[in-house]
């Protein structure tokens, strides 16, 4: 969980000194935004979020508990990398309006 986590902050740490170094807050407010977004998606994705109630319950049988564990942690993984760049994106765009 901490790899993701500080692959999450070092990545909008270098995006944020950048975009308010350069005053570009536009462009790097879309790039951080786009690495969150993507991230949220792949670990919705990962997680089993956007399957219906008969398929999971088809997975959770099928699917052993160290491939649940598994599974479970990458999602928490991409979480924790987007959840920093979405929070990045925000505060460049309010920096920029």
């Amino acid at each position: 969980m901490r790899v993701g986590l500080i692959l999450g902050l070092l990545t909008s740490g270098i995006l944020l000194i950048i975009g308010l170094s350069t005053r570009q807050f536009e462009t790097y407010s879309v790039i951080s935004g786009t690495i969150g977004i993507i991230c949220f998606l792949l670990a919705g994705i990962v997680s089993d979020s956007f399957i219906s109630g008969d398929r999971a319950r088809a997975n959770y049988y099928t699917e052993t508990n160290q491939d649940r564990k598994k599974r479970i942690r990458y999602s928490y993984l991409f979480f924790l990398l987007g959840a920093p760049n979405l929070l990045v994106a925000v505060v460049l765009t309010l920096n920029y309006i």
